[in-house]
């Protein structure tokens, strides 16, 4: 099985807990972003002190839900948003020392949090260092003025300028960027140039995104309104095509749908929601995944603080979701591993019959119970989840 130099092979893990925290606040809400967040400016939250404290008041609550995830051991933890960088510091030193109080922790968890450029600075990374954070992703998008004014976002030149200088001298080392193709009025040579600047720097991780129309969002308002114009997915089908061989030839590892990063650098948070492991969400807006179960909280932090925690949970079911997760890894896991462990004898049998059928188109490589995706399923991919989840 061909199968890239050094590359993890995914398996079923049953004994860690991830922990995603939600802080819903932003300088200004993205006109594309459908996450739940509020833009309340520069100054500082005004609960951010009270919404700590929810926090931890939901973290005991989901633990007397399910007493069993104490037996459990925290290999991540990933602080999103929203602007998780627009918080401070300080607490998030403490929610961390209070999860550490009340959990098991492996002996070197993953510990990410998200950052806008704007906040982005030499002295925001020591600080996060020292309390323990070992992993920063950053929100850049595109560097193209005009881009960014599409997009509806807030921005700060000098910060975008600085980015690459201040990414490299990073004491964290486990950095990653997001950016984002297709968005009318970039062309694709821009974009490539964008993605050119940080694969010349060596950064170790690299999320790569097509510009998408979310319903309910401004920016899905405007199309409606014809003030903006859909995303050009011609453009993102010729980008997402070349994607791959762009990145391999610079030493990154396809490891999810858009998702590349150097040898040992995946985010291993991430990799939490693709290969069915249990997580906490915390925070408003947030979703978590326990024991089988799946449950979400308000949109709203205000609502979030003043109600008690949901005992709302819906139990989920394993055939769809491993079709939904599982199958939108690009490295290769074993997938016998996931069928045996959670899958009934008839769903089973299914999965099987339709990764033989894939296997005799060349789509996919079977061997020894390893599962990978050939690159040309990569623009079939939405069907042949569906092939296998109905």
């Amino acid at each position: 099985m061909e199968i890239l130099e050094k590359q993890s092979i995914w398996q079923v893990r049953n004994s860690y807990l991830g922990v995603y925290v939600h802080f819903p606040y932003c300088f200004k809400k993205c006109d594309y972003c459908d996450f739940y967040s509020e833009g309340i400016g520069a100054a500082p939250a005004n609960d951010e002190k009270s919404l700590f404290q929810s926090y931890k008041k939901e973290i005991l609550d989901r633990a007397n839900h399910f007493p069993e995830i104490k037996n459990r051991t925290i290999d991540t933890v990933f602080f999103g948003g929203g602007t998780p960088s627009k918080a401070s510091g300080k607490h998030w030193k403490d929610l961390l020392d209070f999860l550490r109080s009340e959990f098991s922790f492996s002996d070197n968890p993953e510990i990410s949090i998200e950052v806008n450029p704007e906040d982005l600075s030499s002295e925001l990374l020591a600080e996060y260092n020292s309390i323990g954070i070992n992993r920063v992703n950053v929100g850049v998008q595109t560097l193209e003025k005009k881009g960014l004014e599409f997009l509806g976002r807030h921005y700060d030149a000098d910060r975008y300028h600085s980015l690459v200088d201040v990414l490299t001298k990073s004491p964290i080392k486990r950095v990653g960027i997001d950016l984002m193709y297709g968005i009318p009025g970039v062309t694709k040579e821009s974009f490539l140039s964008d993605l050119s600047l940080f694969l010349k720097a060596g950064l170790p991780h690299l999320s790569l995104y097509s510009l998408t129309l979310e319903k309910g969002t401004q920016y899905s308002r405007d199309v409606t309104d014809h003030k903006k114009t859909e995303p050009e997915e011609n453009l993102q089908s010729e980008i997402l095509i070349q994607l791959p061989k762009i990145l391999k030839d610079q030493g990154y590892l396809w490891y999810e749908v858009s998702n590349y990063a150097k040898p040992g650098f995946e985010s291993l948070h991430n990799l939490k929601y693709w290969t069915y492991e249990p997580y906490l969400g915390i925070g408003p807006g947030a979703h978590g995944m326990i024991a089988g179960h799946r449950y979400g909280n308000p949109r709203n932090a205000g609502l979030y603080q003043k109600k008690e925690t949901s005992t709302k949970y819906e139990s989920i079911d394993p055939t769809t979701e491993l079709s939904l997760t599982l199958f939108r890894l690009f490295s290769p896991f074993r997938y016998l591993d996931f069928i045996d462990t959670y899958l009934d004898p008839k769903s089973k049998s299914k999965y099987l019959k339709t990764i033989e059928g894939w296997e005799k188109k060349g789509l996919c490589k079977v061997e020894d119970g390893v599962f990978q995706w050939n690159p040309s399923a990569l623009l079939l991919l939405d069907d042949l989840i569906l092939e296998i989840s109905l």
